[in-house]
């Protein structure tokens, strides 16, 4: 049982997690974003450890079902908020440094 309550409560971190990386991506936060999402992969590899042995009763595996769906929609929506600065970035750096005609440079943003 104690290792249910350790799965369960691995879920709950990776949840917690990526509902805190959605408010940093919205409040444009970019640099804390990276940084916990450093704890976030590091908590999702320490789940995948807990998950399967032993298997869990059903209950558990739909509330577990359930968390897993809510941190896919948060992945989806921290995407969807990075690709917007992505494309914010693009047109500043377009913006401010227009390719030469018939030429297209590839530079990183500061």
């Amino acid at each position: 049982m104690e290792h249910h309550q350790q799965l369960l409560s691995a879920y709950q971190q990776i949840h917690t997690l990526s509902e805190q990386m959605i408010t940093l991506a919205q409040a444009g936060q970019w640099d804390a974003l990276i940084e916990m999402e450093i704890t976030y992969v590091q908590a999702v590899e320490k789940t995948a450890q807990l998950a399967g042995f032993p298997e869990p009763s059903s209950t558990l595996q739909d509330i577990l079902r359930s968390k897993l769906q809510q941190i896919l929609s948060n992945e989806t929506e921290v995407k969807r908020l990075m690709q917007l600065r992505m494309d914010e970035l693009t047109v500043f750096d377009r913006a401010v440094y227009p390719p030469e005609r018939g030429q297209q440079h590839l530079r990183s943003i500061p």
